[in-house]
């Protein structure tokens, strides 16, 4: 309620301030989110690219490792001192010097040249051994008693594959470190002569990392072929927990895990020993950035809301300003302005404002309501006294042949004239204010060329060339006859030029998609051009005048008998959709096409002196005017000139 008692620019600031307090906090919240999850989604990206790059590392670690092996396995001198090596009780390489010497100087020699921190041993197939170490030199000799209690080199010896990488795990050499083994089998094409063994000290895992800002922060755990945990540089972690959480993402799918707050992990699987290669790393720069983030999002905020807070007070300040004198001057006019303001008990200026308007707009409603009535019935009278007018002439013409007709002797075609001239009569003074049908206008064409005929006999001749699907189309009454009249009066009989018979007349009706079209063709003498301009000229002044004040002298100074008095009457029943050519056909003939739209928007419907329909621009085109029916005229009809 109080909020309803406030001013409207208070009402509006209040609005206005809620409104952006909401979508400051949205952008807010939403900035800090999105820039959240974008940060922690390129940890996750770091960690991941750091993982696949020391994986490949790794791998390529391992190859250089097998062929290193590779390289001693076909040496001929190691293979022929290994097949000659037999079962007995002692170290075979413990009797044999000059052999042994050759196997750790070979040994030493790859070590060596590939610059690999770790030692090679060989194993015979009775447990024989000698070994060198990168670090130490030449390992001492263990008891084949202790190596043969080792279970994983009894699988070993059993295994058909060529070479194995050995995960993470103590040295069989009684040493106590932790390595991870390459191994091959000591053999040539049809024997085993024991196992090569490439050791390599875990310190290579702290190798992998000295490359990263802080080596520190990072630590490596091993997942064997089978995902069993087998190695993890970080002695502090809870193991159990790590691997629950590292096998959760396995059957994920998923890259990255997090097996506390603090850290994150990211995961490759080996390609040349299938081991799973788990790289950790903590996000206390993560963290920090996220604080940052949410620091800068909160003085956005704030900084953002005292801007636009402050722009709403002075815009709100300047909206209503104006509004609030214009209400007071609306309220202070002099008397006799015909508005009359209601009172609205109400503190919104807008509302004062509308209310004034809509006075005003009121009042000029009235007034065109009732000047709109005016024009429709001046109009409806103009309408009705251009289609009640009749050539006067052609009545005088037509009693002059019925009395020439009646001398010349009782024959029946004197019955027949009468007949028809009774029909034309008939037809021009019914359908008053209405519209006819185009076969009935085709009727009362027909009865008036029957006259013609019978005056002027074998000098006139008329064809019909009728469209049978078009009679039920509605038309203004009297458009077709005086398109005929005009053969005789302004083709067949002018002074200037004469005309030699026979007089031949077409009638045609067609149509296209959209409209309708009726055509008068004639052998005449063709439209003078000083006419047809004349014509075109008058009828571009003509518009249809609904809202013209002056419109009861624009029809009057354009009403007159025949051809225009035709196009102005399809004007006003199309609303300006009519269509009208008139000039001379590539054959010479003279022509006159008129036609409508066959389904008009609204056509002009005079019942009880009112109008029926809306408002249409009527101006009229010197080039065509068509309902947008270009190139529906047959090939005989004109152009204008």
């Amino acid at each position: 309620m109080k909020f309803r008692k406030l001013s409207f620019q208070k009402k509006i600031y209040i609005s206005c301030f809620a409104l952006n307090l909401v979508l400051l906090l949205s952008c807010s919240i939403f900035f800090y989110y999105y820039t959240a999850d974008s940060l922690r989604e390129n940890t996750q990206d770091t960690i991941v690219g750091n993982a696949s790059m020391l994986c490949k590392e790794l791998d390529m670690l391992l190859r250089i490792g097998d062929n290193t092996l590779k390289d001693l396995q076909t040496d001929s001198s190691l293979i022929s001192i290994s097949r000659n090596i037999g079962d007995s009780s002692e170290n075979y390489f413990a009797n044999h010097v000059s052999e042994r010497y050759l196997f750790q100087n070979a040994f030493r020699s790859v070590l060596i040249s590939q610059n690999l921190k770790g030692s090679i041993s060989y194993i015979s197939g009775f447990y024989d051994n000698v070994g060198v170490s990168a670090s130490a030199g030449a390992s001492r000799n263990i008891s084949k008693v202790n190596l043969k209690k080792i279970k994983e080199l009894e699988s070993l010896m059993e295994n058909t594959s060529f070479s194995s990488y050995l995960p993470p795990h103590e040295d069989y050499w009684g040493q106590g470190k932790t390595v991870f083994s390459v191994v091959r089998v000591m053999r040539d094409t049809y024997h085993r002569y024991g196992l090569l063994i490439l050791d390599f000290d875990i310190s290579y895992f702290a190798d992998f990392l000295e490359d990263f800002e802080n080596p520190d922060d990072f630590s490596i755990a091993i997942l064997d072929e089978e995902q069993n945990f087998v190695y993890s540089s970080d002695s502090e972690q809870d193991q159990e927990h790590f691997y629950e959480s590292c096998r959760e993402a396995l059957q994920s799918r998923s890259r990255t895990f997090s097996c506390d707050q603090m850290s994150i992990s990211g995961l490759e699987v080996s390609g040349a020993a299938g081991w799973t290669f788990i790289l950790s790393s903590s996000i206390a720069g993560y963290l920090v950035s996220k604080k940052s983030t949410l620091v800068i999002a909160a003085a956005m905020f704030f900084i953002l809301f005292l801007i636009t807070a402050a722009f709403l007070f002075l815009m709100s300040h300047g909206l209503t300003r104006p509004l609030k004198q214009l209400v007071s001057q609306l309220k202070n006019l002099e008397p006799g302005r015909n508005i009359n303001m209601q009172a609205v008990s109400s503190d919104n200026e807008i509302t004062i404002l509308a209310n004034a308007i809509q006075a005003f707009l009121a009042e000029i409603y009235d007034q065109n309501q009732r000047l709109t009535e005016a024009h429709r019935r001046t109009l409806q009278a103009h309408y009705d006294a251009m289609e009640a007018q009749l050539n006067p002439h052609f009545l005088y013409n037509t009693l002059s042949v019925i009395g020439m007709t009646g001398l010349s002797g009782g024959n029946t075609a004197v019955s027949d004239m009468c007949s028809q001239l009774s029909s034309l009569l008939r037809y021009s003074l019914s359908y008053i204010g209405q519209s006819v049908r185009l076969e009935q206008e085709i009727t009362n064409a027909g009865s008036y060329l029957y006259i013609m005929k019978m005056r002027y006999e074998e000098k006139l001749e008329y064809e019909w060339e009728l469209d049978d699907s078009l009679n039920r189309i509605s038309v203004p009454k009297l458009i077709l006859q005086p398109l005929v009249e005009n053969c005789f009066h302004h083709g067949f009989q002018q002074t200037e030029q004469e005309i030699c018979p026979p007089w031949k007349i077409r009638i045609r009706s067609f149509q296209d998609d959209t409209c309708w079209y009726l055509s008068v063709i004639n052998n005449g003498a063709p439209f003078k051009e000083e006419n047809l301009e004349r014509l075109r000229l008058r009828l571009e002044q003509f518009r249809f005048p609904e809202y013209e004040e002056d419109m009861g002298n624009t029809l009057q100074a354009h009403q007159g008998f025949g051809l225009e008095n035709t196009i102005l009457r399809l004007n006003i029943y199309y609303r300006g959709e009519q269509y009208f050519r008139a000039g001379t056909t590539r054959q010479g003939e003279t022509a006159v096409t008129i036609g409508g739209p066959l389904h008009p928007k609204k056509p002009f419907v005079a019942v009880q002196g009112t109008f029926k329909g809306g408002t249409h621009d009527t101006s009229y085109d010197r080039r065509r005017r068509t309902c947008d029916c270009q190139g529906a005229v047959p090939d005989d009809q004109p152009e204008l000139s």
